[in-house]
């Protein structure tokens, strides 16, 4: 197996620490600098080009998103880490990047050396870093979600779903205006991210927009959303959505 590099920017020595020797202990991984700022980062990242990077979220002069400012192009995987901020959470969630929640475990972040030792040869993540800082700068309007398949890195505005459909550990989204796109992973791990996003599992194998629905039929207990899609709703979550429905409107 090739070395891969690595580049830590983490104001706090203890973390730094830590990490430095988890990553060293995992083997493979060569740590080329470190940096406890966003501009000497920045500065040593551009000039030793790591295959990867782990980034404290904030630091001293600053914050990851104004690190990544500096990058005209990111060539360099990225695992996020964080002690607070849990609109950043979730905007890490959305764009499908590692991150880590300190206090973290050795093995969560082994996970993500695994993930990031996987993913150095594939297609790089400039479109999940863009999509990371839409939705850090617009939190009040749509926001973006990743959706990666064999094919490519579709970027969604979650708005525009119109729902998602289970088929097993499959998962198809439904989108306004587009081809449909076919994910494989289960529709929960979905509902868990768009939950608080007018989002409801109104079915085992159907997760809607609310902000999507025409009407609903009652006799046939079903709802209708636009683009005329006819979405059946379990006797068990029916009570629930109206619920939800009167909380919204």
């Amino acid at each position: 197996m090739n070395t891969i590099s690595c580049f830590i920017v983490e104001d706090d020595p203890q973390a730094y620490a830590y990490a430095a020797s988890i990553i060293k202990a995992y083997g493979a991984i060569n740590i080329i600098g470190y940096s406890d700022t966003i501009k000497e980062a920045a500065i040593q990242i551009k000039k030793l080009k790591p295959d990867f990077i782990v980034l404290d979220v904030f630091l001293t002069d600053g914050d990851a998103f104004e690190f990544l400012a500096l990058f005209k192009n990111i060539e360099f995987r990225i695992i996020f880490t964080t002690s607070f901020a849990k609109y950043a959470i979730e905007a890490f969630k959305f764009s499908a990047l590692d991150y880590l929640l300190k206090p973290y475990q050795e093995e969560d972040l082994i996970s993500a050396l695994d993930k990031v030792k996987h993913a150095i040869d594939n297609t790089n993540h400039q479109s999940q870093i863009n999509t990371l800082l839409h939705n850090i700068n617009n939190k009040d309007q749509s926001q973006k979600l990743i959706l990666k398949n064999a094919d490519a890195i579709h970027v969604v505005d979650i708005q525009n779903i119109l729902f998602a459909k289970s088929d097993n550990n499959y998962t198809t989204f439904v989108i306004t205006n587009s081809k449909d796109i076919l994910i494989s992973k289960p529709l929960k791990s979905f509902e868990n991210k768009l939950n608080g996003h007018n989002f409801f599992r109104v079915h085992q194998s159907f997760l809607i927009n609310l902000a999507q629905i025409s009407s609903f039929d009652k006799r046939h207990d079903e709802v209708i959303l636009k683009q005329h899609h006819n979405i059946p709703v379990a006797q068990s979550r029916k009570k629930n959505l109206m619920d939800y429905i009167d909380q919204l409107f």
